[in-house]
């Protein structure tokens, strides 16, 4: 199967700098899921693939029945491809109310490239429409959208509050800025890094932050 490789944060920030992203009013936080970073293919007659960002298989897990019935029944358009990027909890969670479960982050394609005239905000906006305006009813880490398949929730503000949250919980990494206005471009034939993706992740050894 090919692949969509896509963006992954080159700036890495401590939570102190939080406060200066979010007045500055271009960004957007979201939880950072500490899992494996997948990106899932929905081809235009309905078959579903996933790898990971390096484009291979991922690790002690494949896709189930239920699985692709739950992706299946996601609001996508007949006839078209999708990919979406997202976080795979599987190995890396020992709670087993976490395993198997897939939260869709971005868009990376919606049929001819359409998502490459969105900016961020859109895709956004878009990602709620597929996975159908889920929400976050039970102070989750995530909105469900099925039983398995989540979407990754958006914010504003408050990015200091949602950085601590649930940040205890080895599901959680800390959070994922990203610039409103930031489109996607020149990418999908290599792994990449942008600089309109930042990374804020809860301390610890061997990080490589910037100061």
């Amino acid at each position: 199967m090919k692949i969509l490789y896509p963006p992954h944060p080159h700036i890495r920030i401590l939570k102190n700098r939080l406060d200066n992203y979010e007045s500055d009013g271009k960004w957007i936080a979201q939880r950072k899921f500490n899992g494996t970073n997948v990106v899932v293919n929905i081809s235009k007659y309905g078959d579903i693939g996933i790898l990971t960002r390096h484009g291979t298989a991922p690790k002690l897990f494949s896709l189930s029945r239920s699985h692709i019935e739950q992706i299946n029944s996601l609001n996508f358009e007949k006839g078209k491809e999708y990919w979406l990027n997202g976080e795979l909890l599987d190995h890396k969670t020992k709670n087993p109310a976490y395993k198997k479960k897939i939260v869709f982050f971005d868009v990376l394609y919606a049929g001819n490239y359409l998502v490459r005239k969105m900016n961020q905000d859109q895709r956004l906006q878009l990602l709620s429409s597929i996975c159908k305006d889920a929400k976050n009813t039970e102070n989750e880490i995530a909105a469900k959208c099925t039983e398995d398949i989540w979407m990754a929730e958006s914010w504003n503000q408050d990015f200091k509050y949602h950085f601590e949250e649930f940040i205890d919980r080895d599901e959680i990494e800390g959070l994922i800025l990203r610039r409103k206005d930031s489109f996607i471009d020149n990418f999908g034939f290599k792994a990449h890094d942008v600089n309109w993706i930042v990374k804020c992740r809860k301390p610890h050894s061997g990080g490589n932050y910037e100061f």
